[in-house]
């Protein structure tokens, strides 16, 4: 007959597999997820202590600890280059516990991380290894805290993605010069608030035209458009123009742009209107 404290045991057990069910299903906060996902090894193993350990940059590195303090284990690392057989039967740590069991978490047949809990009991964890029940329970336990860390990865680094996009529209939307990117095709790629405010158009009006018509009011390119020398010699090129569209007198500069692959895809184009200078200059000169 099962007691009470077993009947605990099983529920918290339970408990832990739902939840990392759930969350392999559900977008959740990164760093509190590695917490619980850490957590969720200690309960269900009934260990004294849990590390978890991602892959990072081909090895596997600590990223949270519960029952040890994080400072104990931060700098312990396995090479990812390291056989599976030797990950597993390879102390994480050399600390007080007398035994260990490290569980590999793969999604995909990558090793996204591993799972190591220790425990102050001799051959606390034989269990897991010789009894199939509990051995397929671990397994299972460990494929939905891999499917949920690739999960929580990949939407930590869209936010981060997100934060870099929103600070760098910012910043691209403080400048007060008109800045525009430029396809090979003369079609407006992005625009900053300053192209929009002097044409009075919304951004969204503006990409995806063609810059000879939004910027000069023509069908199509100037002889002298800098745009078109910076796609025939891939280099910087200014022009100073007097653009009766625009009202005014303006420095244009094209700066050529490439993708990684270094493949010429367009140009930085930067407006900047010098019309009073010049006036304040033929004023002076007179």
């Amino acid at each position: 007959m099962s007691s009470i404290s077993d009947e605990k045991k099983l529920y918290h057990r339970i408990k832990a597999l739902s939840d990392a069910f759930l969350q392999s299903s559900r977008a959740l906060d990164y760093k509190s997820f590695l917490r619980t996902a850490t957590r969720h090894f200690k309960v269900f193993t009934g260990a004294d202590a849990s590390v978890l350990m991602l892959n990072n940059d081909e090895n596997l590195t600590p990223v949270c600890s519960v029952g040890i303090p994080f400072s104990k284990v931060k700098d312990a690392c396995l090479p990812c280059s390291t056989r599976l057989k030797d990950i597993i039967t390879r102390p994480v740590i050399d600390v007080r516990y007398t035994s260990f069991m490290n569980t590999p978490l793969i999604h995909n047949r990558k090793l996204i991380g591993l799972s190591a809990v220790f425990s102050i009991i001799p051959e606390k964890f034989h269990a897991f290894e010789y009894d199939k029940y509990e051995s397929l329970l671990m397994t299972t336990l460990a494929s939905y805290i891999a499917v949920s860390i690739e999960n929580a990865t990949l939407m930590n680094t869209f936010k981060s993605i997100e934060r870099s996009k929103i600070e760098w529209e910012s910043a691209f939307d403080a400048i007060n010069d008109l800045i525009s990117i430029h396809d090979t095709d003369f079609t407006i790629l992005r625009a900053n608030k300053a192209v929009a405010k002097k044409f009075n158009m919304d951004i969204k009006s503006i990409v995806g035209k063609k810059c000879y018509k939004i910027f000069h009011g023509t069908e199509e390119p100037w002889k002298i458009c800098p745009h078109r020398k910076s796609m025939e010699k891939k280099t910087p090129c200014t022009e100073e123009i007097v653009d009766p569209h625009m009202c005014g007198i303006f420095n244009i500069t094209a700066f050529p742009y490439f993708n990684d692959a270094g493949k010429f895809i367009g140009s930085i184009h930067v407006t900047k209107d010098i019309t009073m200078q010049k006036k304040l200059l033929g004023q002076v000169t007179q």
